[in-house]
C-alpha cells in the first residue's frame, strides 16, 4: 500500500513537471515563460472584464490598462532590459489574477434596496 501510495505521488510530480517549462538559469527563458504566463492570465482576465488599469512608472505614470503594460514588457525585453521587463510581466500576471479573483467575488453583486422602507 505504501509502495503505491509513493508510485501515485511520483506520477503527479512527473505529470506536474511534464507541464512545466524547466528555465532554472536561463533569465531569457524564464522571461519569455513569464511572459507567455501573463499573455494567458491577461486573456483570461479580459474575457471575464476583468482588466485593471495600474499606475507606473514605465507607462509614465499614468493609469494605463493591463494590456498597455504587457506591450511595455515585450518592448523592454527586445531592448534587452531584463529586470523591467520581467517586473512588469510579474505585474500583469499579479493584477490579472486579482481581476479575475474580483470579478469571482463580485460576480452576483448588485445594487441592493430596502423593501421595508
Amino acid at each position: 500500500m505504501r509502495n503505491l501510495f509513493i508510485m501515485g505521488i511520483g506520477t503527479l510530480m512527473l505529470a506536474g513537471c511534464a507541464q512545466t517549462p524547466m528555465t532554472y538559469g536561463d533569465p531569457a527563458a524564464e522571461l519569455n515563460v513569464a511572459i507567455q504566463t501573463a499573455e494567458k492570465k491577461l486573456a483570461m482576465a479580459q474575457e471575464a472584464n476583468a482588466e485593471w488599469r495600474i499606475i507606473d512608472k514605465a507607462t509614465g505614470g499614468s493609469a494605463v490598462d493591463l494590456s498597455k503594460i504587457l506591450s511595455v514588457a515585450k518592448e523592454k525585453a527586445e531592448a534587452g532590459e531584463m529586470d523591467e521587463a520581467r517586473r512588469l510581466a510579474d505585474a500583469v500576471i499579479k493584477y490579472s489574477e486579482l481581476g479575475l479573483k474580483q470579478s469571482a467575488e463580485q460576480a452576483g453583486s448588485g445594487p441592493v434596496y430596502n423593501p421595508d422602507a
